[in-house]
């Protein structure tokens, strides 16, 4: 089994009750569970915020029983759902459980801020994320805003190879200025986790796996993605997936242990109402990973791991 120790210092980032990075094998995988994703979720209605609750206490549950660490990832796709979703979230968990806000449009993100400042819950935000699209506008509100962490996003359009999405980070590769770690820092972002930036099959999809060792070992802050959407965008697997749901669910969950034996610290691994079958699955890598990395390099787990939970 392929078990990595990296030469440059692991940093490990601690958001609200949550500790990601280090070694592999010295933390338990970090999972992250998106809610009010989907068509359906357009608009809420008691029946969803019921499922909602639902899912968020069951991946609360699994997080406990396994050991792995858990986060909600709150998708928000317009100014209008701003406060109904996140005033939900803060009433739905505690004042030290963190979470992160997914939302794909920067005036929707800037919205998020000021929102949460005013709730006093920005220090245990994860703010997904800073990318090539960052705006000037987007970056000075995260100065006044400044979130506890931040997703920074390898994604290169120009260029999908490793050496491209690390470019994206490092030195902006001719689009950013300076790269998006250094904006980020300059932003005033402590806690910073990289985004291998999670492509289709056909589009360079290796390279979002081959992306988490090079970049732990280049910068060693935390280093992860969301595969589930690779295997969302395979085509052959949609045409089967009202078909066969399990089988879909097999590739879907299946495909996050990829990321861990690589070396990646945490995933972003599709809907929450999927943590029942995610966090035993990966508890189950992570007591692979740990067994590997205490015999090979003496990294010994924490209590809190799946090595102990798990037995």
């Amino acid at each position: 089994m392929i078990v990595y120790s990296f030469a440059t210092e692991q940093k490990i980032c601690e958001i609200g009750s949550v500790k990601v990075g280090g070694q592999p094998g010295e933390l338990p995988t970090l999972l992250i569970g998106t809610v009010f994703y989907g068509r359906r979720y357009k608009e809420l209605n008691e029946e969803l915020l019921e499922k909602a609750s639902k899912d968020i206490e069951a991946q609360r549950t699994i997080s406990e029983e396994t050991g792995n660490p858990s986060m909600l990832d709150v998708f928000i796709d317009s100014e209008e759902h701003v406060e109904e979703r996140l005033s939900y979230v803060l009433d739905h968990t505690s004042s030290m459980e963190p979470f992160s806000i997914d939302v794909p449009e920067a005036e929707v993100r800037i919205e998020a801020l000021d929102y949460l400042d005013g709730q006093g819950a920005l220090d245990r935000v994860l703010y997904n994320s800073m990318n090539l699209g960052i705006t000037e506008e987007e970056k000075e509100a995260i100065r006044s805003h400044p979130p506890k962490a931040a997703i920074v996003l390898g994604y290169n359009p120009r260029d999908l190879s490793t050496d491209g999405r690390m470019g994206i980070l490092g030195h902006g590769s001719g689009m950013v200025e300076g790269g998006l770690i250094e904006m980020a820092l300059e932003c005033g972002i402590e806690n910073l986790l990289l985004d291998t930036a999670a492509t289709p099959f056909d589009h360079k999809a290796a390279e979002t796996l081959r992306s988490i060792p090079a970049m732990k070992n280049r910068w060693g802050y935390p280093v992860g993605c969301s595969i589930h959407n690779t295997v969302e965008s395979w085509l052959w697997l949609k045409k089967r997936r009202k078909e066969n749901r399990e089988l879909y669910n097999i590739c879907d969950i299946g495909s996050n242990g990829l990321t861990i034996v690589l070396g990646a610290d945490y995933m972003v691994y599709g809907p929450v109402s999927n943590a029942p079958f995610a966090f035993p699955f990966v508890g189950m890598v992570d007591k692979l990973v740990s067994e590997g990395a205490e015999e090979y390099f003496g990294v010994e787990p924490p209590e809190i791991h799946p090595r102990s939970r798990m037995e």
